[in-house]
């Protein structure tokens, strides 16, 4: 706590004086985000909420038996928004590097450490971290896709629980463990994301949407790419089509929101991070966007 302590006082300082103008418009902001909540709210609360400062905490790379329980996160101003802190460009590449499409404002620290329960070591992170061909950004980019994969995996199991009984539409039992055609241009796919070969990632998740349509993963993987490439109407598209078949998608609306944003269609941005917080209110990256976007 001794660590979070020091980043608060920090970011308090950073804050500096506020005119009248910056604490009526903090107000504001806190109640828009309060919503119908707001009414029962007076300005002495508004005092408090505006006077406490709060660090946000946002998993890069979280700590997972996959990572040998080490984890890179990054620690912001929870207000930077609000308090219209300039944008940190810097850091918004490296957190877009590790697959969070978000903007980060204000100062910005980031720190590692390795923690299994049982021990907890703080690690360096130096300069050298600092880049997009860092590998600890593959990590992130992999364990990423692998939250992906095992979200379908488990959209695919409630299916098939719901689906009557009879022969697969495949011609195939459904407890075969046998990989289609799709599914292995769609390992292939990822392999090269891990690598940061988008061009060759694109290639693949294209051939498996050729060879199955219906391919969810493959097309929510697709999006994420033509997003690391800007390539916004392409994964706007991408993140529609997922949506159409699977409308609680929270990768879909995380990519489209971030394919929104991209494209300056602000309102329809909020909307979808405002989406994602209706099915998981601690959501992060949520959480951030639609600070950001509601400023």
């Amino acid at each position: 706590m001794g660590f979070l302590n020091h980043l608060k006082k920090h970011f308090k300082r950073a804050d500096g004086p506020r005119t009248t103008k910056q604490i009526n418009t903090l107000h504001q902001a806190f109640k828009a985000q309060m919503g119908d909540k707001a009414a029962g709210v007076d300005d002495r609360m508004l005092q408090m909420l505006s006077s406490t400062q709060m660090v946000e905490t946002i998993a890069l790379l979280a700590n997972s038996p996959e990572t040998g329980f080490i984890g890179v996160y990054m620690y912001c101003d929870d207000r930077a928004s609000i308090k219209q802190l300039p944008a940190n460009q810097r850091a918004t590449s490296i957190a877009r590097a590790a697959g969070m499409h978000i903007q980060v404002n204000g100062d910005v620290f980031i720190g590692r450490y390795m923690d299994n329960e049982e021990d907890f070591a703080r690690m360096d992170f130096t300069a050298v971290d600092i880049s997009s061909s860092a590998p600890w950004v593959a990590e992130a980019n992999a364990q990423i896709l692998r939250r992906s994969e095992r979200s379908s995996d488990t959209q695919a199991l409630l299916q098939r629980l719901q689906a009557p009984a009879g022969p697969s539409s495949s011609g195939r039992s459904n407890g075969s463990s046998r990989s289609s055609p799709a599914d292995a241009e769609k390992a292939k796919g990822n392999e090269a994301f891990v690598k940061q070969d988008w061009q060759s990632a694109l290639e693949h998740y294209t051939a498996a949407l050729k060879l199955d349509p219906s391919n969810i993963t493959a097309r929510n993987n697709r999006a994420m790419t033509y997003l690391k490439i800007h390539k916004h109407n392409e994964a706007l598209a991408d993140c529609n089509s997922v949506l159409a078949a699977d409308a609680s998608n929270v990768k879909a609306l995380l990519r489209r929101a971030a394919a929104n944003e991209g494209l300056g269609n602000l309102q329809e941005a909020l909307q979808d991070a405002g989406s994602v917080l209706k099915l998981e209110p601690r959501n992060a990256e949520a959480q951030t966007r639609a600070t950001a976007l509601a400023a």
